[in-house]
């Protein structure tokens, strides 16, 4: 049975060079000399060509896979353990208290 062409993309041929590792290093805001670019160049090409055996995998019909290791997101409803009234919690409060709150200075200052 001949197995199906696989289409090529051109975006999958093209290798990454020093340029394009110092355009996303500008991005990143991360300073890199030219060794370091054609370094990582290197290593990110290695990569992809890596990664590029993936394509091989049979992938019809598999569902997709979310995680891996069983875990539920577990929640529980957020309970007060004990009720404290206002007035002992600001009785505890060293610091200048106005109208039953706490005073303190400005921040935002209206010009």
């Amino acid at each position: 049975m001949a197995s199906p062409k696989k289409t090529v993309n051109p975006q999958q041929n093209k290798k990454v060079d020093a340029e394009k590792i110092k355009h996303i290093a500008h991005l990143a805001r991360i300073g890199i000399d030219d060794r370091e670019a054609e370094e990582y160049a290197g290593q990110m090409n290695s990569v992809l060509d890596y990664m590029k055996i993936l394509e091989e995998v049979e992938t019809k019909g598999v569902e997709m896979t979310l995680q891996v290791n069983g875990l539920r997101n577990v929640t529980r409803e957020d309970r007060p353990l004990m009720e404290v009234p206002a007035d002992e919690l600001l009785a505890v409060s060293t610091l200048p208290k106005i109208a039953n709150q706490i005073a303190v200075r400005a921040v935002i200052k209206e010009e």
